[in-house]
């Protein structure tokens, strides 16, 4: 299992993604990405990012062990952004979240590679129990890419929100079944 150390958040590469940690020069970037009204469309905060919140944002996460954002980097291209959340080490939870920005890499095996790669980051390393996810009801195209993972629906939803739970019980055979089209 993966210390919480200065090192963190460490460089996890699996499946062909490299998970890199991002840093201060990536911001525009990502900024940019996440200001994409094909990104923002589907995230649960869609304020518009600022250059200042920006770097607030980067700022809040130097040393917090509670959350981590990785850029996802496929054929070493900066593709998306990986994140884990809410990451409860007594209680073994996280929310996973992923998008991939490179229209040429969103339809393909490419996404599942860097989710494999985000959840046995979470299992694996962090000893991760359950990975807790929310899907807004009107995007079917995330909600059956989560089924195809494993993930299972709990309860009834909730403006609009579907919450979603995964165990490695659950996960393990939905990657496996998977998996062995990648060729990376």
């Amino acid at each position: 299992m993966t210390e919480l150390t200065p090192d963190w958040p460490p460089h996890f590469r699996k499946y062909g993604i490299h998970l890199c940690p991002v840093t201060d020069a990536d911001l525009e970037l990502i900024r940019g990405w996440r200001n994409d009204q094909e990104i923002n469309q589907h995230m649960l905060d869609q304020s518009y990012i600022t250059q200042q919140m920006q770097q607030a944002w980067f700022k809040r996460l130097q040393g917090d062990t509670s959350q981590v954002y990785w850029l996802i980097m496929f054929k070493d291209e900066k593709i998306g952004v990986a994140s884990l959340t809410n990451i409860d080490r007594e209680k073994g939870t996280a929310e996973p979240g992923m998008y991939i920005f490179t229209e040429k890499y969103k339809n393909n095996i490419v996404p599942f590679c860097a989710a494999f790669a985000l959840n046995d980051f979470a299992f694996e390393q962090l000893g991760s129990q359950q990975l807790k996810g929310k899907i807004f009801d009107n995007n079917g195209a995330s909600l059956r890419f989560h089924q195809s993972c494993g993930y299972v629906q709990v309860g009834e939803a909730e403006a609009g929100l579907l919450h979603f739970v995964l165990t490695a019980d659950q996960y393990i055979p939905a990657r496996d079944k998977i998996s062995h089209f990648i060729r990376y």
